[in-house]
């Protein structure tokens, strides 16, 4: 059953991991019911953490959506994958960091002015890829053409076994022209050319431990995961041992779903995704 928003489920949680694109706002706007939503939780002392997949610092991420309209007020806090990514190359995370030089030198891919917080953390840059003990992917090529090109260009990283690093494990991402590729789609092509990856953000592990270390004691059970995909949102919540709504309207399931999709269209997809959520709501509304 599609449940048309929170209003009957949300008094059996104390917290709430709400994805933020495709849930909560379109990239310029909050969808219709988010704002009464949002209040509706803050005012019934629930605690509302954003939980989002992208390279960009939690800071910058709250103040767009402050310029939404969404005050700090109707949140705890945000996490982004790149909170996360940021962690780990500070803490030298010992998977990631061994056998690599006491001062290893990183090839960006991506879009400098988008991840200011890279270079503020003492590391050489090279621009050969020849030349680099680590790879940092915090964007993708526009198009399938351009991501054989970088394909080609890594390739000689994998076959050295230099690692590659993540910051955003979507391989699509929403933009104002549409569905773009992600910076996950590089780190597919990554894999697929046999080199090591390492990804922080959603579905793996390391931030769901942040929102936990966030959340502090509140039980996993007590923690309702709200995103609008499958394989990142519904699947990350699943492994981390927390209930998880799915919402389909506003989210990158609703193009191929439809306006009114029939419980077996949706049991279909879940099918085809391996992972089923606990809740499907119709939007992130009260």
């Amino acid at each position: 059953m599609i449940l048309r928003g929170l209003r009957d489920i949300a008094a059996s949680y104390d917290a709430f991991l709400v994805d933020l694109w495709g849930v909560v706002h379109d990239g310029k706007a909050p969808f219709a019911g988010v704002m009464e939503v949002l209040r509706e939780l803050a005012s019934a002392g629930r605690r509302v953490v954003f939980l989002t997949n992208t390279s960009r610092a939690s800071e910058r991420v709250a103040e767009t959506l402050e310029e939404m309209g969404i005050g700090r007020d109707l949140f705890e806090a945000v996490i982004s994958s790149g909170d996360v990514t940021r962690a780990a190359l500070v803490a030298e995370d010992p998977p990631l960091f061994a056998g690599l030089p006491a001062a290893p030198r990183l090839l960006h891919l991506g879009d400098a002015s988008f991840v200011p917080w890279l270079f503020e953390l003492g590391h050489r840059f090279v621009e050969d890829v020849g030349d680099a003990d680590l790879v940092i992917a915090t964007g993708a090529p526009r198009d399938e053409a351009s991501l054989a090109i970088t394909r080609a260009q890594l390739e000689p990283a994998a076959a050295r076994d230099v690692p590659l690093v993540c910051t955003n494990p979507d391989r699509v991402i929403p933009a104002a022209r549409g569905l773009t590729l992600g910076p996950g789609a590089v780190a597919a092509l990554y894999a697929e050319l046999g080199g090591r990856t390492f990804l922080y953000g959603k579905p793996h592990a390391p931030i769901y431990a942040a929102a936990r270390r966030q959340l502090g004691e509140v039980p996993a059970a007590r923690v309702l995961a709200i995103g609008d995909l499958l394989a990142t949102d519904i699947r990350g919540a699943r492994a981390a041992g927390m209930p998880s709504a799915l919402v389909l309207a506003t989210g990158g399931h609703a193009a191929a779903l439809g306006p009114t999709p029939s419980d077996a269209v949706i049991d279909a997809l879940c099918t085809e995704s391996g992972v089923v959520p606990d809740f499907v709501l119709d939007r992130f509304a009260w």
